[in-house]
């Protein structure tokens, strides 16, 4: 079957929508299915790009950007109406707030059959000429895919009606990540400083919804019970001077470290590296929040538990109180308790990790995502019945 990925990023840039929208397209060209993707490629210098692109077994169209909203509009329907006469694809798959937009526009126009991938935080605000365009293409999608039964109840709260709806979790990749040998976290630590401390992580863009904040505003509780503990983000540090101040503020800021954008094999050693995997996302006031956290569930295949917020779709990357511990959002007190309680207690940390990471290979892997995404597109395609549904088996 011939498919068009349209997605709003894509690696080399980091992203989970883009790791989401990489491994969706590797899944479908393994399995056969010839696939082109019509993708951004933003925060990667153009000879990182190509060479990206240039190891990949499917083609990757690179769509510009910084150009203007409105050369960027009229240049991505171009070139999607024009991939669409030349490919004569079965299906459109989009994936992302913008990519959905177009899609729907050109794939109306033009009588194709499309999918619209929702990952959350397009559907927090049902205000306003944003949340109208979302909503008139969900409901004109053929099928839309939620990453998470927090994402499904957005579309709902959104007043989005969809013809068809599943959920399809988002996984991780167990090749490439999963415990190292010991001698090379120590290596590892003694590079970045951390030999003998106690290590929290999160790993995202450093900005209000990934709620970095958060975990610094716990440190001081934390470190009055483990003076040797150290918060490290990786990430772009959009947010740096703000948190550094904040830091600074709570007398805290020779524990808090920015580790930047690094590579997967650096993320991986990250990874490694903590006692604790962290992420307290919030959302924000203008409807931003999270719709799963795949970063968890690499930290997952690392061997590490987390510490996530609830009343988003953090909660359902882990099991409460067996893989890890769920706080209630901007609760500095809450988070602070289930770090103390994590760090203090090794053989507690250590049987959640190894319960994360069972979890993790059996139910969380791309390759699994991938076979459902596979079994629903293709259901979609060869015209069978797919019924609304919440798929209580991935909570």
């Amino acid at each position: 079957m011939r498919v068009i990925l349209f997605s709003s990023e894509f690696p080399p840039g980091p992203g989970g929508l883009g790791t989401h929208a990489y491994y969706l397209s590797k899944s479908m060209s393994e399995k056969g299915w010839e696939i082109v993707v019509l993708t951004p490629q933003d925060y990667a210098s153009a000879a990182e790009v190509a060479e990206f692109n240039r190891t990949q077994a499917f083609p990757i169209v690179t769509l510009p950007s910084g150009r203007g909203a409105i050369i960027e509009l009229f240049t991505r329907v171009k070139v999607l109406a024009r991939q669409l006469k030349s490919m004569n694809p079965d299906i459109v798959v989009a994936s992302g707030e913008r990519a959905a937009w177009l899609a729907a526009l050109v794939c109306f126009l033009t009588s194709r059959r499309f999918v619209v991938v929702g990952h959350g935080t397009e559907y927090g605000t049902a205000s306003g000429w944003r949340p109208f365009l979302t909503r008139l293409a969900l409901n004109r999608a053929d099928l839309v895919i939620a990453v998470s039964n927090f994402t499904h109840d957005l579309v709902k709260k959104l007043g989005a009606t969809p013809r068809r709806m599943t959920v399809i979790p988002n996984g991780a990749d167990p090749d490439l990540f999963m415990p190292l040998p010991a001698d090379q976290i120590i290596e590892f630590k003694r590079k970045i400083g951390m030999h003998d401390r106690h290590v929290i992580l999160t790993v995202g863009q450093v900005t209000e919804r990934k709620g970095q904040e958060v975990i610094i505003r716990s440190l001081p509780q934390v470190l009055d019970s483990i003076p040797n503990t150290h918060y490290v983000m990786v990430g772009l540090p959009t947010g740096k001077e703000v948190l550094m101040s904040l830091a600074k503020s709570l007398g805290v800021h020779d524990h808090v470290h920015f580790a930047g954008k690094v590579s997967q094999q650096e993320l991986v050693r990250y990874m490694n590296a903590c006692d604790v995997f962290a992420m307290t996302s919030r959302m924000t006031s203008s409807g931003d929040c999270e719709g799963y956290g795949i970063a968890a569930v690499e930290a997952a295949l690392c061997g590490k538990p987390a510490v996530v917020s609830g009343e988003s779709g953090l909660a359902e990357a882990i099991v409460d109180g067996e893989t890890g511990i769920v706080v209630p959002p901007n609760d500095v007190p809450a988070t602070s308790a289930a770090l103390i309680r994590l760090l203090s207690d090794r053989n507690l940390r250590r049987h959640m990790g190894e319960n994360a990471q069972a979890r993790a290979l059996r139910e969380q892997t791309w390759c699994r995502r991938g076979a459902e995404m596979e079994s629903a597109l293709r259901g979609l395609v060869e015209g069978e019945h797919i019924v609304a549904q919440n798929l209580t088996h991935t909570v």
